[in-house]
């Protein structure tokens, strides 16, 4: 079955940017019915309490995390038409304490026991060459991963393809990835030119398209700064979650595939 699932990485540090975009993400959702799950940086969730706090009870939505400071977790060399940049990730006692910290932070004052993780940045081949990182999210009680965001130059697009996977080759059997396939939000319409709204959902429509024509998941990532920009009634989001509600696709958040996926195994 043809499914999609949306996380924002909610990861401005200011609230005016962050309690317009939950509060217009909150409205359109229940509208439409679909799910989402909400990747929090822990200084934003810092900034943003009792924003976050509606969400908790709500069953469309998830809040899981994106670390605490957007800190890399592997080191990505960029290459695209602007040129080639190097991106250090950082070290692994540094890794424990983003992850930790922001888990924290997320039970201390939402209540909530965090369990699923995207990678700031995203990497190519998610964590699979990096069986010493994944140890460290294990032990912070990660169960689910979006990292595997990038192709082999540390860019986009991912092809739908890329479909989740287990990290039982590195050890982790309980660890799943879903990736980012396709291209993120703020990259594609970076690429196309922010107002290019026309070719931003040209795009999103094939995917829509190709994972109903592939019986795929498509793991779809959007950004609270991005989703405003240039669109601050968030038009290009509603039309998306229109589309996913009228074609049928199964909409679900990520804990609720995860518990699923690992049901079946």
């Amino acid at each position: 079955m043809p499914t999609f699932l949306i996380g924002y990485d909610v990861e401005h540090l200011d609230p005016e940017v962050t309690r317009p975009f939950l509060r217009r993400a909150a409205e359109l959702h229940r509208e439409y019915g679909v799910p989402a799950t909400l990747f929090v940086l822990g200084q934003t969730l810092e900034r943003n309490v009792d924003a976050l706090g509606q969400f908790v009870d709500d069953p469309l939505f998830d809040i899981q995390q994106h670390t605490y400071s957007h800190m890399p977790l592997k080191t990505l060399v960029q290459r695209n038409s602007r040129g080639t940049e190097l991106i250090l990730g950082g070290s692994l006692d540094r890794t424990r304490e983003e992850v930790s910290r922001t888990s924290e932070l997320l039970e201390e004052h939402l209540g909530v026991r965090c369990t699923g993780l995207t990678g700031p940045y995203t990497y190519y081949r998610g964590l699979a060459d990096r069986p010493d990182i994944l140890q460290v999210l294990d032990e912070c009680g990660i169960e689910f991963l979006r990292t595997y965001g990038r192709n082999e130059h540390d860019w986009q697009p991912v092809p739908l393809e890329v479909q989740p996977f287990w990290y039982s080759l590195q050890g982790f059997p309980g660890l799943l990835e879903y990736g980012v396939t396709g291209w993120a939000d703020c990259l594609l319409r970076e690429e196309l030119g922010w107002d290019d709204h026309d070719g931003y959902l040209s795009e999103l429509r094939r995917n829509l398209d190709l994972i109903e024509e592939r019986d795929l998941v498509w793991s779809y990532l959007q950004h609270d700064w991005a989703s405003l920009r240039g669109d601050p009634g968030m038009t290009l989001t509603e039309t998306l979650l229109r589309e996913v509600r009228d074609r049928g696709i199964e909409a679900m958040r990520y804990i609720d595939h995860y518990e699923r996926a690992a049901a079946q195994r």
